[in-house]
């Protein structure tokens, strides 16, 4: 059996993150290190909050928390806030993820993982969710598939999968990249404020990460290729542009 993977942030490096074009906390990165157990966080603000390319912001400024315990056998476990604004509901709330899981890293330096997250959305009723997923990591790439059998409340099931790419230009500077597509059932409603399609949903970013000390800086490009039915809560506004982002980690 492969002995149980380093998580992210061990002494001595900094892992890359792609805050805007997902989850901070649910990002795979992994530093080589000793094997040993730690909490750690991450405190953000944005510009705009994009999740999977979309806008939970209305296209608006967030704040994010995120924490992550790493076990010294394998097993992590953590949490994630950030703040939501429905245009549809014209209200504000959070999007809060719990998440868990256990990674494997194999002597060829290949990590592997699978875990489980559940979703809450109070800006808008119904729109829970609990996934599954596996992913991997592999020097500078990484990657994930993910499965909901009830994806944002459309009582619809959804697949979808990413890769990132952290790749250092300098000690303290990443270009970073990410794409990811969404398969979903999910049927057009008569309430979306916006033309959608239940096709399925490409998004990408690409950007530039510069680290100082416990602080990174994002500048990047996200954007989608249309509005999908699967996401109830999104803003009206644009949905492909530049996002910033600062991030402190502890």
């Amino acid at each position: 059996m492969p002995a149980p993977a380093a998580r992210r942030d061990t002494p001595g490096c900094r892992a890359g993150k792609f805050g805007v074009a997902g989850v901070l906390g649910l990002a795979l990165f992994w530093c080589a290190g000793t094997v040993f157990a730690q909490l750690s966080g991450t405190l953000s603000v944005l510009s705009d909050y994009r999740y999977r390319g979309i806008s939970l912001s209305d296209n608006e400024p967030a704040f994010q928390l995120g924490l992550t315990y790493d076990d010294a056998l394998g097993w992590y476990a953590g949490a994630f806030v950030s703040t939501v604004e429905s245009a549809l509901y014209e209200t504000h709330g959070v999007q809060a993820i719990a998440f868990a899981g256990y990674a494997w890293r194999m002597t060829s330096g290949l990590t592997v993982e699978a875990g489980a997250d559940y979703s809450v959305v109070t800006a808008a009723p119904r729109f829970d969710y609990t996934e599954i997923y596996a992913g991997f990591a592999f020097q500078n790439i990484t990657g994930r598939v993910y499965y909901s059998p009830r994806y944002f409340g459309s009582d619809s099931p959804a697949v979808y999968g990413e890769l990132n790419l952290a790749q250092p230009l300098q000690d303290n500077i990443q270009l970073l990249a990410h794409i990811g597509i969404l398969g979903s059932s999910a049927k057009p409603s008569y309430y979306m404020p916006y033309p959608a399609s239940s096709g399925a949903v490409i998004d990408g970013a690409v950007g530039i990460g510069m680290t100082w000390q416990s602080f990174n800086l994002q500048l990047s490009w996200v954007g989608v290729n249309h509005a999908s039915s699967a996401y109830g809560v999104t803003g009206t506004g644009n949905r492909n542009g530049v996002v910033a982002s600062l991030s402190y980690a502890f």
